[in-house]
């Protein structure tokens, strides 16, 4: 062993790696909080970056009454609702732009030039379109899902091999038919990585469109917690916001390599 130190840790990772993927995942978790709580023992601040025990017991708090379950309700429901029109829109878009000349010539440029525009620099147009009511906020998710959705899926349609569409169409195959069975498969993948970026956007969208004067939400309880000081309930915020986001991204993955496997089985491998 001593003879061979890298054989043997070369055999050591090999076998860790070999357990399965959740325990693997729940591994990776525990190293991250025991880190977290190393660090503000020995090193940070509490005052500054509270501990992870500090941050359970105030989450619980929270639930206790009532603040967080009325928080994740309301801004979960502003997510789904601005990523279902975002991420349905920005294929429809996608898949026009990547299949006609005609459209891309006209509305990419066009498309190309607002997608630099990101949900924060849109809230004041919001706030004017829309006012303080949940419509802005809706409008700020899709804005920042939308593009990615419909990037993703151009890149995919028009990364179909053209051998597969010619060979269609030589057997005589009508254009709806190469567009079900050859393009929008291929497509997919595209597509399903533009949704999980769709949803990691959502995410970091929601605390923004949340501080237009919302009552209830997640990024209400942030604003407050900032105002007020309270570092603890700062980062009880902050972690619900990842574990929604990673929960919200995990489903999305799961549901597609179970109802697309033939087409997505590259996912398996992230």
């Amino acid at each position: 062993m001593s003879k061979h130190p890298s054989k043997f840790v070369s055999s050591w990772t090999d076998h860790i790696l070999r357990l399965p993927q959740p325990i693997l995942t729940t591994l990776s978790f525990v190293l991250f909080i025991l880190l977290w709580w190393a660090g503000t023992v020995l090193f940070l601040d509490s005052d500054m970056i509270p501990s992870p025990d500090a941050v359970a017991f105030r989450a619980i708090d929270m639930f206790r009454r009532h603040d967080l379950t009325t928080g994740i309700e309301a801004s979960m429901i502003r997510v789904i609702v601005g990523l279902v029109l975002g991420t349905v829109l920005g294929i429809a878009l996608g898949l026009l732009i990547g299949r006609s000349r005609l459209i891309a010539t006209f509305v990419d440029p066009v498309f190309q030039l607002l997608r630099n525009l990101s949900p924060t620099a849109m809230i004041p147009v919001a706030l004017v379109w829309f006012g303080i009511g949940e419509s802005s906020k809706y409008f700020l998710i899709f804005w920042g899902t939308f593009f990615i959705v419909a990037v993703n899926t151009t890149a995919g349609t028009r990364s179909t091999p053209q051998t597969r569409i010619r060979a269609a169409q030589c057997l005589g195959a009508s254009e709806a038919r190469i567009f079900i069975s050859i393009i929008l498969p291929s497509a997919l993948p595209y597509i399903i990585a533009g949704i999980r970026l769709g949803v990691a956007s959502a995410f970091m969208t929601i605390i923004p469109a949340e501080l237009l004067a919302a009552q209830e939400g997640l990024g209400a309880l942030l604003q407050q917690a900032s105002l007020n000081g309270q570092i603890d309930r700062m980062f009880v915020v902050l972690v619900l916001i990842a574990v929604l986001g990673y929960g919200t991204d995990r489903a999305v993955r799961y549901l597609s390599e179970n109802t697309f496997r033939r087409y997505t089985a590259y996912l398996s491998e992230m």
